[in-house]
């Protein structure tokens, strides 16, 4: 008989949005600035509007079962 594992790969939804959030935040900024500043200011922008959304948002999504 044969043993069966189900693998569980749970995806970091909090990662993968705080990631989406620094890397589109600081393009955004740096093609609308066009320095290494913006580039910067963009990032943090952009990763403080990740935490906003996570804590504000996300938790407030209806599950259906």
């Amino acid at each position: 008989m044969e043993k069966q594992f189900e693998k569980e790969n749970e995806i970091n939804v909090k990662g993968i949005i705080l990631l989406a959030g620094i890397i589109l935040g600081g393009l955004t900024a740096w093609i609308a600035k066009g320095t290494f500043l913006g580039l910067i200011g963009g990032t943090v922008g952009g990763l403080v509007f990740a935490i906003v959304f996570i804590t504000a948002l996300l938790p407030n999504k209806p599950h259906d079962r």
